[in-house]
């Protein structure tokens, strides 16, 4: 049971509150962000999904760093980079805040980049974008690359009670939160707690995904999905495959096979679009891989990164 009463949750503060923070500073915003791994290696740019999450769930990647210099950040508005207002949040800004974190890491040289699902669609439009600024690219899971793939994204159906009633639990549990002032907080709160729950069709078990993370983004939600389901114009207009076929670096597009809705059928929806491409389902793993199978998926990664 959550408790009711006032003030009986917090949510931890965001980098410019919290100088202990890892952050870098770019574009005028203080981004929390951590590197692993030697100066010099190869550097591999690692892009949570959701959108809403952040990159705790994703850590299991810093094994890459005994070979690269592996970076992680928190998308702008989620995690525990500061908080914007929705109206400042927009595609575009993405893959430019992305291209800052590429420009202040990658010293000049092409980097890699590993995306999962929403973060595999910033890459991707990324690579688009700045061909030249990547290397490799990692696509796991994304969700759709553009409106030809969309459609496949609508599951429908009644997800179940215990989805529904963790659902009610969450939304009695915000007013609970002290936000210290944080207008966002109590939204947030209530992001972290639903995006497991709508991901339970997509693993093995049936059962929400368990995956750590810091502080989920409402903002950052509200202004790409929340959006997309208040303009559908909007979410006709997203297209996260521009400019892909002039990317002529290789592309591994990675799957689980538990997976109904953004696993193989969908993948293999969008591996023609890329000039050199595979895809590698994973056994025993469902949309969040690289929890499910961490060492397989990340094997994966590792010999795909360093192959010739």
């Amino acid at each position: 049971m959550f408790p009711l009463w006032a003030g009986a949750l917090t949510l931890p503060v965001t980098a410019e509150l919290d100088p202990a923070l890892p952050s870098v500073r770019l574009r005028g915003y203080a981004f929390h962000a951590q590197a692993f791994g030697e100066v010099g290696r190869p550097v591999v740019v690692v892009l949570h999904g959701g959108p809403g999450a952040d990159h705790r769930y994703l850590l299991g990647l810093a094994a890459l760093a005994d070979q690269f210099r592996v970076v992680f950040y928190d998308q702008r508005g989620t995690g525990l980079s500061p908080r914007v207002p929705a109206a400042d949040i927009t595609p575009q800004g993405f893959v430019d805040d992305l291209d800052a974190i590429v420009d202040a890491y990658g010293a000049g040289q092409p980097v890699h980049l590993v995306g999962h699902s929403w973060g595999a669609m910033l890459a991707s439009a990324y690579a688009g974008a700045h061909p030249g600024k990547v290397g490799r690219l990692v696509l796991a899971e994304p969700g759709f690359l553009d409106g030809s793939t969309l459609p496949y994204l609508n599951a429908g159906g009644w997800p179940g009670w215990p989805v529904a009633w963790g659902m009610a639990r969450a939304w009695l549990a915000q007013w609970s939160v002290d936000t210290r002032g944080d207008p966002q907080a109590r939204r947030d709160y209530l992001l972290g707690r639903m995006l497991p729950l709508v991901q339970a069709r997509a693993t093995c078990d049936g059962r929400p995904p368990v995956l750590e993370g810091w502080r989920a983004g409402w903002a950052n939600f509200d202004a790409t999905v929340g959006r997309m389901g208040r303009d559908p114009a909007f979410a006709a207009s997203l297209d996260f495959r521009r400019g892909v076929a002039r990317f002529e670096g290789a592309t591994l597009f990675l799957a689980g096979r538990c997976s109904p809705v953004m696993g193989e059928a969908q993948q293999r929806r969008h591996l023609g679009h890329f000039r050199q491409a595979r895809l590698d389902v994973l056994e025993g793993a469902g949309h969040f891989l690289f929890n499910d199978q961490p060492e397989r998926s990340v094997a994966l990664v590792r010999v795909f990164l360093a192959g010739p």
